[in-house]
């Protein structure tokens, strides 16, 4: 059963192997030509020979004929050389051929034969030669198509030997036997040649099937190096190398000027950590659809990273008018699965010109005019200006004096008393952090702390000013406490908590006397490890205290999760709510929650004595502001917690 299988695959084309089919084909194609070429000279040799011996009929016509047919395939062939059939195409050509080599042969066979008879010696003689002549050749024409040439060696050699070897003649029946070895000889040659031309075949097939899968591995990896995987869009080493090119290019005398923008989706963490980052994924593929939705030659967008976009506008695009329209956008509600959620943005934009020579500065310009946005309440658009670049250089200067600063010496502590709204008793006071610099004089807290945690010289600064706090505290009675304020990056910082912690301990000071406050927008950069951060204060003894609350994202989901003592309410509220029934509103909201939480709550930046009696009627009774007193040296805090407020009013 086997060998019938292995006899059958010799005489037939494997359309199972598409590859090889196509490659026979191909291959083949390029020796029809050689093989028409052959038969028809050999035919017009014998023909010529025998034109005066044998019929007109033999000698012209039917040669004609065979001559007709082998020119039509021959253009047929040739109509095909630019087309690429499909390997079904490519099979049931070949398999035609195949068809066409048995009844060719038997043709070519029972013509050679039937000339035979006519002539002498010699013409007999160039009918044997010819017959084996044009078979040996045009099976080594058919190499690559070896079902054809075994059906093809098969018509014709087994005529040839038997009608040979039965002519009675020695010589004719020792051709006939020679011809049979050389035959098969040339059969089993053909037959190892096909096989090794298979699995080249193969083997071509495979390292091109590796070939394609090492290029598209390439070209993914090539998109994920320049696009972000979850929106799509180009990502942030794309399109910083997008803006060095048009940077680069304007430089070298071509190419128009051009905008570089940076957008943040404001309110999208309190969504992720609220509804999950599945949602927040989700958001994000729908914001940056939107933004494709408004793309064009003109605009470019790029997702660089979390909730960041950048933009790279044309010269040509109204900055102002284009933020204004993506803010507007982006604003719409997000329906996403069973949620609906709303988020702002900002968007901040710096155009690339003579104050900005580099791709940094342009970024930064940008990043600073984001700033400006966001600290307008969100959902702004802000274009780096004249006065930005200012403030910008303002900034620089800060932080350059921050680094060359001799913090023990220029840094310092002053103390804002937190008092009880009924009995007017000083009850603790916050540290507050001062700077006079050796060079630029004078620097307010919101600067050189914002410069410090840009430039993450905080956690020096922090320790050198608790350092001082824990001095004071020493001088102070025991039962005297201070609030003291931590950034986002001392507590999502390990080694900084470590350092803090050790530092409170070598002091000898009860930690029970320090109450650590912490900002909503701290918490929320990375709520785990300030979670975690709060907890370690928590276990050594101090308090710890939310402040600003209701300027931040967060949920009160994550209020609930903090191991929380106090919570004070942001000044804004505080300065509103006697002109606002809505801010009135939230304040008593706030001073409610506390009391359901069970912590303190404490009102910031108490102005006036209208404030003071309305939070102290809406059951708020620790308050803190210029109204109570002003922030006072070490030295003063033990006479103010003596003689109560007349006198530090008086002071004041």
């Amino acid at each position: 059963m086997a060998l019938l299988k292995a006899l059958q695959r010799l005489f037939t084309v494997e359309k199972g192997n598409p590859a090889l089919v196509q490659a026979q084909l191909r291959a083949f194609s390029k020796q029809i030509p050689l093989l028409y070429v052959i038969l028809l000279a050999n035919t017009a040799f014998v023909s010529a020979t025998h034109y005066s011996l044998a019929p007109f009929f033999l000698t012209v016509e039917l040669p004609s004929c065979f001559a007709l047919l082998a020119i039509a395939r021959l253009i047929g062939w040739w109509r095909m050389r630019h087309v690429k059939p499909s390997a079904d195409d490519a099979a049931s050509r070949l398999n035609s051929t195949v068809y066409l080599s048995a009844a060719l042969g038997l043709a070519f066979m029972v013509w050679g034969l039937s000339l035979y008879p006519y002539g002498n010696v010699y013409t007999q003689s160039h009918v044997v030669f010819y017959m084996a002549l044009t078979m040996i050749a045009c099976v080594f024409c058919l190499m690559h198509l070896r079902a054809a040439a075994f059906v093809l060696a098969l018509i014709v050699m087994v005529p040839f030997v038997v009608f040979f070897g039965l002519q009675g003649e020695v010589v004719l029946a020792a051709i006939a036997a020679n011809m049979a070895l050389v035959t098969g000889v040339m059969l089993f040659i053909l037959s190892t040649h096909y096989s090794d031309f298979a699995l080249m075949v193969a083997q071509r097939d495979n390292l091109e099937t590796v070939n394609r899968e090492t290029q598209r591995l390439s070209d993914a990896n090539r998109k994920l190096a320049h696009h972000d995987s979850l929106t799509g869009l180009p990502n942030r080493r794309s399109f910083i190398a997008q803006a060095e090119a048009r940077v680069n290019t304007i430089k070298a005398g071509g190419g128009a000027g051009f905008a570089l923008g940076i957008v943040d989706l404001d309110g999208f963490k309190a969504v992720n950590d609220l509804y999950g980052h599945a949602t927040g994924d989700a958001l994000l593929i729908e914001a940056s659809r939107r933004m494709a939705q408004i793309a064009g030659p003109s605009i470019v967008f790029a997702r660089l990273g979390g909730d960041e976009f950048g933009i790279l506008a044309a010269q040509d695009v109204d900055l102002a008018g284009f933020g204004r329209t993506l803010c507007e956008v982006l604003r719409q509600p997000y329906e996403l699965d069973d949620v609906t959620a709303e988020v702002t943005s900002s968007c901040g934009f710096a155009e690339f010109g003579a104050d900005c020579s580099t791709t940094s500065e342009l970024f930064e310009h940008a990043d600073y005019a984001l700033y400006q946005a966001k600290d307008k309440a969100g959902g702004q658009t802000v274009v780096f200006s004249a006065i930005h670049r200012d403030n910008l250089r303002r900034v620089h200067e800060i932080d350059q004096a921050l680094r060359n600063a001799d913090l023990d010496h220029e840094l310092a502590l002053v103390y804002q008393p937190v008092f009880n709204t009924h009995s007017r008793v000083v009850v603790a006071v916050e540290a507050l952090a001062r700077w006079r610099s050796a060079t630029l004089g004078s620097i307010g807290p919101a600067q050189f702390i914002a410069a410090a945690e840009k430039s993450s010289l905080i956690n020096r600064v922090t320790l050198v000013l608790l350092r001082k706090l824990l001095n004071d505290l020493r001088m102070w009675p025991e039962h005297a406490t201070a609030s003291f304020n931590l950034s986002a990056r001392t507590l999502a910082s390990p080694d900084s908590m470590v350092q803090l912690l050790g530092l409170i301990q070598r002091s000898g000071i009860n930690p029970a006397r320090i109450e650590f406050e912490v900002t909503e927008t701290a918490l929320m950069i990375d709520f785990d490890a300030a979670l975690r951060s709060l907890h370690m204060l928590r276990n050594m003894g101090s308090r710890i205290a939310l402040d600003d609350f209701g300027t931040g994202y967060s949920s009160l989901s994550h209020v609930h999760q903090l191991p929380l003592d106090k919570i004070k309410i942001d000044r804004k509220f505080i300065g509103d709510m006697t002109k606002s029934a809505k801010a009135a509103s939230v304040v008593k909201t706030v001073i409610d929650l506390c009391d359901n939480l069970g912590v303190v709550c404490v009102a910031e930046g108490v102005e006036t004595e209208e404030q003071a009696r309305l939070l102290e009627s809406k059951g708020c009774s620790l308050a803190q502001g210029f109204y109570f007193g002003k922030p006072m040296p070490a030295r003063d805090v033990l006479a103010a917690q003596q003689t109560g407020l007349a006198r530090i009013r008086h002071a004041g």
